[in-house]
């Protein structure tokens, strides 16, 4: 991988300059009631990198979004995250930690009720004190950073509509615009688009896309579509039976790579 220069400024985040590990996994195993889950999984992420995970289903790639950011416990092996190791973490310094880490989900996990920008606002809690929580009277500041977020995916019209008369697709870029709020430099996205339409599908990957080559994040997703890997991803790490199969660029992953990681699996 040629070592990644970012240059472009962003209104949301610091520029990057990126020729190191975000995400170090060195010999990870993880069972759950003695069924290996994953067994000795090393591999590493560079600071501003698209990475997308594949596999089949049960090959480890959630257990393995878990560890990351220890909402499961590893049975052995390290994890290092921007140099630090995360398994050494007490719980205040852990939750300080996932402060630093956008997680997008499957489920879009915004509160229908409430506005796009009061959802993407909610990603500026722990930098607001608990006064201004309660009555949700956000400084300027905030308020300006979450309409630029919202308009970084396209969504700044939208603003002011209740979460729930938008579109799946339009959710899911809401949850992407309060991960940006964050101002972390770290996106995990779980199978983000496994519930959107393909014309969602490629909106919200570009996002991603973007977020990495624009605003210097460094990205890792999951995905069961291999087509969309191929044609967004920076690399791909492949995930088999709770080993990694594949780690490479998208132009190696062939499809013997591909027939022979999917075999006996529909995916």
């Amino acid at each position: 991988m040629n070592t990644l220069a970012r240059t472009d400024m962003s209104d949301v985040q610091s520029v990057w300059i990126a020729d190191d590990h975000v995400i170090e996994v060195s010999n990870l195993r993880k069972s759950f009631s003695g069924r290996p889950i994953l067994n000795s999984v090393s591999f590493s992420v560079l600071r501003g990198e698209f990475v997308v995970l594949l596999g089949p289903s049960g090959g480890g790639k959630s257990t393995l979004f878990r560890c990351l950011t220890r909402l499961a416990e590893p049975d052995s092996g390290q994890i290092k995250i921007n140099g630090t190791t995360v398994s050494s973490l007490g719980s205040q310094a852990l939750s300080d930690f996932r402060r630093q880490v956008g997680f997008i989900f499957q489920q879009f996990n915004l509160v229908k009720r409430m506005t796009a920008v009061d959802n993407v606002l909610a990603a500026r809690l722990a930098h607001t004190s608990l006064l201004r929580v309660l009555v949700r009277r956000f400084s300027k500041d905030d308020r300006q950073l979450a309409l630029a977020c919202l308009d970084s995916v396209g969504l700044l019209d939208q603003a002011y509509q209740r979460a729930e008369s938008l579109s799946g697709g339009q959710q899911q870029r809401v949850a992407i615009a309060r991960a940006f709020a964050q101002g972390g430099s770290l996106l995990l996205a779980d199978e983000p688009i496994s519930s959107l339409d393909p014309e969602a599908s490629e909106n919200v990957l570009q996002i991603l896309q973007d977020a990495a080559r624009n605003r210097g994040m460094t990205v890792m997703c999951s995905l069961h579509q291999v087509d969309f890997a191929l044609r967004y991803a920076d690399r791909i790490v492949a995930l088999k039976d709770g080993e990694v199969f594949f780690n490479g660029k998208p132009s190696d992953f062939d499809p013997s790579v591909r027939e022979e990681l999917y075999r006996g699996n529909k995916a």
